[in-house]
């Protein structure tokens, strides 16, 4: 992260990382429908991959809620509070 925000010349970035249970993400891709993407075990590997990342975990959102707007409602209000805010500095 340190060299991707230096890259960027800003002086912080906000970012949030997504990360439903594992049981969720493979429920999401059993149920896509005219979607090239159906590898259950591509998902369990990439689920995998991130659960396991050196992330601080203020970043991370790992219970979404039911509804997107209660997501968004929930990252708006971390966004306005700088939960998410990561800088060099």
């Amino acid at each position: 992260m340190p060299t991707f925000v230096r890259a960027t010349g800003l002086p912080h970035i906000n970012y949030v990382i997504l990360l439903p249970p594992l049981e969720v993400c493979l429920e999401r891709v059993r149920g896509r429908i005219g979607h090239g993407f159906s590898d259950l075990s591509a998902t369990r590997d990439l689920h995998a991959q991130f659960a396991d990342a050196a992330v601080d975990t203020r970043h991370l959102i790992t219970e979404p809620g039911d509804h997107p707007a209660q997501l968004a409602e929930l990252i708006s209000r971390a966004l306005d509070d700088g939960r998410f805010r990561y800088s060099t500095s």
